[in-house]
């Protein structure tokens, strides 16, 4: 609706006028614009309501239905005020060059203004939604194009219009996330009204798509190396962590073998000043044996574990070379076949404490020539085998109800490992079976 401008501007029958207008567009959620030129213009639009007078700025576009989602999104990627980059700067130029237009802008529309990530053909980084077209585009379901900006009722009084640079062309499509918010605008600007062909408004759509990818895909990265970094930093707390309980574990392992010899030093004392009585030196003897075993043990699992983990083979070749030569008879021989298995320092010692044992029964009570130990995982279970080529077991003989402190120590590791102990035996062939989880069992 146009008219001449009255002498005086707009006086009181037309703001009457207005007034009525204005109610009952509302009932139609509309919009009046009074945008300033010679005479007195009216404008409906749908969304939003203003009147303006000479001098004054142009439309600002209504708020985005989800504005403050739409905020919250947009600054979750972290982009405002950053440093340019080469990614978005080398599409604003391709945009300029196919389209054939002078200025090509990446926006982001934000609370108060539209910020530029990357720009070809302007100086400036930001301005006030007053002067954003790209406020508006952000509530298009598809392109915005004008092709002549001071005929758009949007645009006609807009600060980048009406004054300085004197743009006359707008065309720009979304940067839609996958939230659905649109974040800003890919767009293009000349200072001549004109019309994009179709394939140059296809490429702007792709081109979109494009830099939205680009952005999501930086927030990706940044939140990677964030990640990354948080990751080092816990490994190298951890790794002092460790650093400490290796010094711990090492004042503890050298505390508890000095015990151990203190220990042993202690029997050998008792058993020469009980030389006279046999019993009792032979019993000092054995329990000397075996505080000396535990030594061993403790001293090879200390030299073969690594960060709490230890090769069960090389753990006991190490074993059996001690064992070797500790005993009295030479003849006999003890092997050891084992995978490449490792365990924690716990089971591998409980695994020790058992060979030990079932060597110390074959020698002292078999009388084996040979000692085969084998050491093998099957079906997610450890299983370790010590067979003597001895006379065998006595007939009826219960491993669970001996009474023999050997066979109660071993029926305890066994417990301790949450496993079985088994036996076999006849002639010149005895076979004692300790099969273990290698994993806990779920709670």
């Amino acid at each position: 609706i146009n008219t001449p401008m009255r002498p005086g501007g707009v006086n009181a029958p037309w703001r009457e006028w207005v007034r009525r207008l204005r109610i009952n567009l509302k009932v139609l959620n509309c919009t009046v614009y009074l945008p300033q030129r010679s005479g007195l213009s009216f404008a409906v639009s749908s969304g939003h309501i203003r009147t303006g007078t000479k001098g004054r700025q142009g439309v600002k576009a209504p708020l985005h239905p989800e504005q403050q989602a739409r905020l919250v999104s947009l600054r979750g990627y972290d982009i405002l005020d950053t440093e340019p980059e080469g990614d978005f700067d080398e599409i604003v130029q391709v945009v300029s060059e196919v389209c054939g237009v002078p200025v090509s802008l990446v926006s982001l529309v934000d609370e108060n203004r539209q910020w530029f990530k990357a720009k070809a053909g302007l100086n400036i980084s930001e301005t006030p939604l007053e002067a954003s077209v790209c406020s508006h585009g952000i509530l298009q379901p598809d392109i915005l194009e004008i092709s002549d900006l001071t005929k758009d009722v949007r645009t006609i009084d807009n600060p980048i219009v009406a004054g300085d640079p004197k743009f006359r062309f707008y065309a720009g499509a979304a940067l839609v996330n996958d939230e659905g918010y649109p974040l800003g605008m890919l767009c293009v600007l000349d200072y001549q009204p004109r019309q994009l062909t179709k394939t140059q408004r296809d490429l702007l759509r792709v081109m979109a798509k494009l830099v939205m990818q680009q952005i999501e895909l930086r927030r990706s990265l940044k939140q990677e190396k964030a990640a990354r970094t948080l990751v080092q930093e816990f490994l190298e707390k951890a790794n002092v962590l460790l650093e400490r309980n290796t010094l711990l574990r090492h004042e503890i392992d050298h505390r508890v073998k000095n015990s151990l010899t203190q220990v042993a030093a202690f029997l050998r004392l008792q058993e020469r000043e009980n030389r006279d009585e046999p019993r009792i030196v032979q019993a000092l003897a054995e329990a000397r044996g075996r505080v000396t075993t535990v030594a061993n043990v403790h001293d090879h699992l200390h030299r073969s574990a690594e960060d709490d983990q230890a090769s069960v083979a090389q753990f006991l070749k190490d074993l059996v070379a001690a064992l070797s030569q500790n005993r009295s008879s030479p003849a006999k021989t003890i092997t050891v076949e084992a995978d490449t298995t490792r365990l924690p320092s716990d089971k591998v010692m409980a695994v020790g404490l058992a060979v030990n044992e079932l060597v110390a029964n074959a020698i002292k009570h078999g009388d084996a020539d040979h000692i085969a130990i084998a050491f093998r995982t099957e079906n997610g279970d450890a299983v370790l085998t010590v067979t003597d080529d001895g006379p065998g077991l006595p007939q009826n003989f219960d491993s669970l109800a001996s009474k023999g402190l050997g066979m109660r120590v071993l029926t305890s590791l066994a417990q301790q490992l949450r496993g079985s102990l088994v036996h076999d035996s006849r002639p010149q062939h005895t076979v004692f079976t300790i099969r273990f989880p290698l994993k806990p069992a779920a709670s």
